[in-house]
């Protein structure tokens, strides 16, 4: 994109919606129904329209805040829908399989699981075809041990329309979640199973005449391959393998695998981490490399400065980069009340990075430093006050004239004013999506931390600052997506979910995200306004599809802007408890396309996209 239509993009964005749009742009209230909305009619209507109706507690929690119908379950679909479109088209070179992962159900009956992250994994796909505008979604359940288990339990068993009050027990235990119907005994020695709910990834093809491969990820398991066309599950948990069988090669990947992995954009090596369960040794994390075709090439142990999950992270030009953050995983006489089923693993679960606690090395936070080359650990380096963010935007290296190296590393960090970092609040709201009082909801903000990676081995902390003036420092934020479209530079944009600032009656302020935003990390003040789709309509996270990814000839790929591409974002109509799809220009972030769906999906977590594969047609 010239600078001159840069600039003209930059000034649009700061546009009111409607003069950004086609000059008769989509109404803001399509979807305002002639009642109340969905969730306002009576009890005895909504048990007959869904398949698990709420219970009277939740229910009433939904009616106060709507946004919290977005959390209610899913089912599978059936067969592929072909949404209606509304407005606009789909983009003609936007052809390829989106594939999405939430967690499908955080409730079973009336029986709430002890954790938004506890919910069994739901994936979704939406198959583009720009060429016949053309879309079709289709979603499952993923068919995981603890799934399986759970729906053979159910089978006959009882019909929540009838008693929506109804506690089923649990066939299974979770992280944070007890099995059965929470006693004790029910839960002794009780191992928590994997709910397949985080990520995707798609790798290629094993043979020239199969598909791609799809993967449903979680921070707490081995991925489960499933297929893209039909979505039941191929194979149960299996880690990757090597291509190697000798006696110095590990053959399969000696840990879990996490969710975040993180591609490299000249040679798409695969680098990722992942918790080792270990009960008895010091507490360690696996660095892993993998080929682009999935084949395990290189891990290595290394050792945390306590035993915590590393949720994310990002690699810069030579190191892989992660956060690590206070927030202790027991271990140790601290499992007892786990291992004799008193309480989940989860709710073991400790946060000292606070100044309440004596033990003054474990209340810092660090950043590790590893070398792509080998993932050894390079770098220790201790973060000076409490910070807690479970997505990394990037990690760039600069060098000074002195010589040594800065290693500026930009996250989602969770804010709060008092105290500075409520891990314990967070985590408490994230336990129930549905009681949390309105108002009082934490969510992140965009701040970068600066590092000095000295030669002798030596790193310090340099600062830290706020992404963008004042003004947008108060703007919440998460679900950071970025274009990384080469090593040697550094990525100026970042695509984020965030809160519409209110305006009148339309758009009052909001404790669930209901805009997208594009936010210019370079200069702040040239980042788009939030978009917003609407009174009552809340948003999934942005996902950023590169138009260079869609070219066939990869010669022509090089002609494309770091934000030339699409922003897909699902949203969730809460006056009508069902979905939508947006496509939006990143560069401009004009609306192109809005497609409404029959049926409704989870808020999610984190999707990928395939180009030039359409897996339903």
């Amino acid at each position: 994109m010239c600078i001159e239509l840069r600039e003209a993009a930059a000034f649009l964005c700061h546009q009111p919606i409607h003069n950004r749009l086609h000059p008769n742009p989509i109404p803001l209230h399509v979807h305002a129904s002639k009642s109340d909305g969905f969730w306002q009619e009576p009890s005895t209507t909504l048990n007959s329209l869904l398949a698990s109706p709420p219970p009277k507690e939740i229910l009433d929690q939904i009616r106060a805040e709507p946004y919290k119908g977005g959390f209610e379950p899913v089912s599978d679909l059936d067969a592929p829908q072909t949404p209606k479109i509304i407005y606009g088209s789909v983009p003609k070179d936007l052809v390829g399989t989106l594939a999405i992962n939430s967690p499908g159900r955080i409730r079973i009956g009336a029986r709430l699981l002890g954790h938004w992250f506890d919910g069994d994994g739901y994936v979704s796909t939406l198959s583009f075809d720009g060429n016949r505008n053309q879309v079709k979604v289709f979603g499952k359940f993923v068919r995981t041990a603890r799934f399986l288990a759970q729906e053979a339990q159910q089978q006959h068993s009882h019909d929540f329309r009838r008693d929506p009050e109804f506690q089923p027990p649990l066939a299974f235990s979770g992280a944070w979640t007890k099995k059965g119907n929470g006693h004790f005994f029910e839960n002794i020695v009780q191992i928590p199973k994997n709910p397949s709910n985080t990520a995707v990834m798609w790798l290629p093809p094993l043979h020239e005449s199969s598909v791609p491969r799809l993967y449903a990820l979680c921070e707490g398991g081995h991925p489960i391959e499933m297929d893209p066309k039909t979505l039941e599950v191929l194979h149960g948990e299996q880690p990757f393998k090597s291509n190697q069988s000798t006696s110095t090669t590990r053959e399969t990947v000696s840990s879990f695998f996490s969710a975040h992995y993180s591609i490299d954009p000249n040679d798409e090596t695969i680098y990722n981490h992942g918790y080792i369960l270990d009960l008895i040794s010091p507490p360690s994390i696996n660095l892993m490399k993998l080929s682009p075709s999935g084949e395990l090439q290189q891990q290595e142990k290394s050792l945390l400065p306590y035993n915590t999950f590393v949720h994310d992270s990002t690699i810069s030009q030579s190191f892989v980069v992660y956060v690590i953050c206070p927030y202790i995983t027991p271990s140790g006489l601290d499992l007892i009340p786990f291992i004799v089923g008193q309480k989940p693993l989860g709710g073991l679960m400790r946060w000292l990075g606070g100044h309440s606690t004596n033990d003054i090395d474990r209340c810092k936070g660090y950043l590790h430093v590893h070398s792509k080359k080998d993932l050894k650990l390079k770098w220790r380096i201790e973060i000076p006050h409490p910070m807690t963010a479970y997505h990394v935007v990037d990690a760039f290296e600069e060098e000074t004239d002195e010589g040594e190296i800065l290693l500026k590393v930009r996250v989602a960090e969770l804010s709060s004013s008092n105290p500075e970092c409520d891990r314990p609040l967070l985590e408490k709201q994230f336990s129930n999506q549905y009681a949390v009082p309105m108002g009082t909801r934490l969510h992140s903000t965009l701040r970068e931390y600066t590092f000095v990676l000295n030669s002798n081995g030596k790193g310090t902390f340099l600062d830290f600052s706020y992404i963008g003036d004042k003004m947008r420092d108060s703007i919440p934020c998460d679900y950071p997506v970025t274009n990384k479209i080469g090593t040697d530079n550094r990525v100026r944009y970042t695509w984020v979910n965030t809160l519409a600032p209110p305006s009148g009656e339309i758009y009052g302020p909001s404790d669930w995200f209901d805009a997208v935003q594009k936010i210019d990390l370079e200069n702040c003040r040239l980042s788009s306004d939030p978009i917003t789709f609407g009174d009552g309509v809340y948003c999934g996270p942005p996902i950023f599809i590169p138009k260079q990814r869609l070219v066939r000839n990869s010669a022509h790929s090089n002609q494309y802007a770091e934000d030339d591409g699409y922003i897909i974002v699902v949203l969730y109509i809460s006056k009508e408890h069902r979905s939508d799809i947006a496509i939006l220009d990143s560069a401009t972030m004009m609306i192109l396309c809005h497609m409404e769906l029959e049926c409704h999906f989870t808020y999610s977590f984190h999707g990928k996209f395939i180009p030039g594969y359409v897996a339903v047609q």
